[in-house]
Formats: structure tokens, sequence, C-alpha cells
């Protein structure tokens, strides 16, 4: 005999109030500005599930052994709870699937072993109350670099795509609105041989054609609508999950000018957000050795030690195009109702030697520029997200230790935070901390996932559940 329960059905939003800290996504998950509120600032989970080696493509050679191939440490429960504790509210995972952990190419099916590695990640983050971003990376360039040469099959790169989509979004599909998905990286950065690979399309740094420049940034949303149509058909919490599109090369400025998300065509509604990358200015951020055309900046403005050559300082005029970047940004995007996620940004930390100049001094810019520029990321309604991948030149979290490694970038980001919070909460308010309750139903009981308040699969039946309350099928159960 079937039995018979009462519900209530609830209204997206919040199940508890107070949730600030550990917010509690009721099935159908918040849009994205109210999921925006709750994420920033963010961190990310570099060289880790995203290592390996181009050569492993479309195989399962990688195994779970690749996580540690870039950095040698393990992730575990332990180093998510320090990303907890020192502040970070969501966690990036960049991700390769192409690259290694293929078990069959016809069907673009996941290495299982590897699937449930991926898995056992997010649920450390999920359990601490932290939001997560899962991409497809670089992952070889199997799609982000080949997919804009010349001779792309285009149709034969969009199906792969949407296998792929459709294997990631159906094992992941009973979580809950924590978790969000990103269909690429920085889709035109080339990584691969030019002579094995083919022409890029476009060129990627080179060539501001507008012509080109617009035929690559459609062909980005070709992609992307692909990765948004998979995503959305395998249903379940997927038909509302909050999806995040890259702009071309994930430059502010070539998105600004070139990406015209408005073109893409989602079933849900206001469930989009737009990633952009930033290390600017390349001398004081990423620079590796002097050049003829300039050379690496050890400080920025206002951290300048006695006598420091004029050539190893950054200039004012580089901090006004990153904060006109940036509101560019909040113009375009984010003004219209999409929020803008800063997938990446960082400054390396360097070593100085006695005859290089002031460690104290580069160390105090670097807390600096993470100051400036997180303040105004989230100012202008961008989720910042420092890049970390556990070596030298970017450790905030040291994971083998389990403790801070670089107070200077960390309590510049904290900085940042502080200052930008007030015109954050301006652009993204908090949600409602209450859900609404609309008129009681009734319904028989069939097998299916049931969850609790917080979003969490409980049991795949409601049958042999104790008293108490849950959601079953989009409704609230008291049992």
């Amino acid at each position: 005999m079937k039995k018979i329960y009462l519900s209530l059905i609830l209204v997206c939003g919040l199940a508890t109030a107070h949730a600030q800290d550990n917010p509690r996504l009721s099935v159908c998950g918040l849009n994205a500005a109210e999921t925006a509120y709750y994420m920033a600032p963010g961190w990310n989970l570099g060289n880790t599930l995203e290592a390996g080696s181009s050569a492993d493509n479309f195989t399962d050679n990688a195994g779970t052994a690749a996580e540690t191939s870039w950095q040698s440490t393990k992730t575990t429960q332990e180093v998510i709870d320090l990303v907890k504790r020192s502040g970070f509210k969501t966690v990036r995972i960049p991700c390769s699937w192409v690259m290694g952990h293929l078990k069959e190419t016809t069907t673009m099916t996941i290495d299982p072993d590897w699937l449930a590695r991926v898995k056992e990640i997010v649920d450390y983050c999920i359990k601490d109350g932290l939001f997560v971003i899962l991409n497809d990376h670089w992952d070889g360039g199997w799609l982000e670099y080949d997919g804009f040469t010349t001779g792309a099959d285009v149709e034969k790169k969009k199906e792969q795509l949407r296998l792929l989509w459709t294997n990631i979004a159906t094992a992941f599909r009973d979580y809950d609105g924590h978790l969000l998905f990103a269909g690429m990286n920085e889709p035109g950065v080339g990584g691969a041989s030019p002579d094995a690979q083919g022409t890029l399309m476009v060129n990627a740094y080179n060539d501001d054609s507008d012509v080109n420049e617009t035929a690559f940034a459609n062909r980005v949303l070709e992609y992307e609508q692909v990765f948004i149509d998979a995503v959305r058909a395998t249903g379940g919490n997927n038909a509302q999950r909050v999806l995040i599109v890259q702009g071309p090369k994930v430059s502010a400025a070539k998105t600004v000018k070139y990406l015209d998300v408005s073109k893409l065509i989602d079933s849900a509604n206001k469930r989009l957000m737009v990633e952009i990358h930033c290390y600017d200015p390349y001398r004081f951020c990423q620079m590796t050795k002097d050049e003829s055309w300039g050379k690496i900046e050890y400080y920025w403005t206002g951290h300048t030690p006695a006598r420091a050559s004029s050539d190893r300082v950054g200039s004012v005029s580089e901090q006004q195009a990153i904060q006109t970047a940036f509101n560019n940004m909040k113009t375009t995007f984010v003004d219209k109702g999409y929020p803008v996620i800063l997938g990446e940004y960082g400054a390396t930390a360097r070593t100085l030697s006695s005859t290089q100049g002031s460690q104290a001094k580069h160390n105090e810019s670097r807390q600096y520029w993470f100051n400036f520029a997180t303040n105004y990321a989230m100012s202008a309604g961008m989720v910042p997200f420092c890049w970390d991948i556990n070596n030298t030149g970017a450790k905030i979290i040291d994971r083998a230790n389990v403790k801070v490694g670089d107070d200077y970038d960390l309590n510049g980001i904290k900085e940042g935070v502080e200052a930008a919070q007030t015109a954050y909460n301006t652009i993204y308010p908090e949600p409602s901390s209450t859900s609404g309750i609309k008129a009681a139903t009734v319904f028989t009981s069939e097998s299916d996932n049931v969850y609790d308040l917080s979003g969490r699969v409980v049991s795949k039946s409601i049958e042999n559940l104790p008293h108490g309350a849950y959601i079953y099928k989009g409704k609230k159960i008291m049992k």
C-alpha cells in the first residue's frame, strides 16, 4: 500500500535564516545574482585536477595520480577546512576530463575512478558550506586550442562537448545550488604546438580586427550554447543550476567589445554568469625574465624603496587600466543581470637577491596589488578567485603543512574584501532568508532521491526515513 504524504511547495530561495556563512539552498536554488551574494571571495585549487599531459588526450592513461603531477599534495578535507577558515566562500576547481580521463571516447564516458575523486573533493567543499565552480579547463587543448583552429571540425567538437557535459552534468545532477558549472576556461588561448595543431582562427593576442574578433566571439558562443543545452537537458537540479560562460580569451577588453551574451538561449531564468581572468600588469604579475621591450616590475606604486630603478616600478596608469576594465565589465554585464566571475587573478611572489632589490617592499607591493584588484573587482560586482598552485610563486594556502603559506597575499585579499563589501552588497543585496509557502497538496510516494533541507541527498526512497522534514520532488515533506 502506498503511503500519502503532506507536502508544502517551497518558493526558490533560502530554507533557513542567518545563512550567510552556511547558506541552505532549496533544490531549485538561487538565481545568478542571488548566488553571487554568497560567493566572494574565491580560491582556486590550481595545478591539481587539471594537471597532466596533452599526450594523454582521449585516453584513460592519466588516472587519479594526475592530481599530484604538477604539485605534490593530495587534496584533503583539512586543506579545504583551512580554505574556509581563511575567509574564502567559493572554491573553483579547474578540471581535466579529456586529458587522460576518458574511459570510452565515442560516448566521452569519464573514468569512474576519476569521477569519484572529483566528487570527493567537491563534497569536501560542500561539507564546509562553500560554493564550488567545476569546469572543463584547458584539458590538453582539445577544445580551447583545437576548437579554434582554421581547420577545426567544429561540428565534431560540438558533439564531443555535448557528450562530455552530458556525462559531467548527469553525474552531479543531484547536487544543490552550491555547485556551479563553467563550460570552458580560456577559449582560444593556446598551449599546443602551432605546427601540430594548425593556425589559430584568430591570433590570440595580436589581431584586433573587428571581423576576426567578432567571428571568434561567435565561435565561443556556439560552444557555450552546446554546453548550456547539454546541462539543461539532463534535468534535475541542472535545469536551474547557475552556469558560467567565458569571454573571448577571458580578456576583459575583448569580452566587453565582442561578447553578446544575450544571444545565448537558456531555458532557466537569470542563471548565467560571465567569466574573465586578470594577471595585469603582466610585467608585475607574470613576467619571468627581462626582455628587450621591458623588465620585470618588482614594485607597485607607493611601495618603492630608495634608489630602485624606475623600470622596476609599476605606474599609476596600470592601476587606472585595471579600474577601467573592471568598470566596463560592470556596465556591460553586471548591470544587465549577468554577474561576472574573475575566475583567476594573481601576482607572482618573487624571491629577490640583495642586488635585485628590497624583498620587504616587493612583499608589500603584492599585498597592495591583491588589495587593489580584489577591492575594484568586488566593487564592480565581480567575484574574484585568486590563483593558487601550491608552489613557489603562488602558495597562499600551504597544502602540505595545512597552514597559510603567504600572509601578504592573503592579507591583501582580506583588506580588499573589507573595503569593497558595502559596494558589493549594494549590487548583490542579501536574498530573502525565509522560504515562502504556497498551498498544500498531496501525492503518492515513488522511488526517487530525497534531500535534507540543505539540499543534500539522504536517501533514494522516502519509505524508510525517520520522521522529519525533507525535500522530495521539489516539495518540502513533513513525514
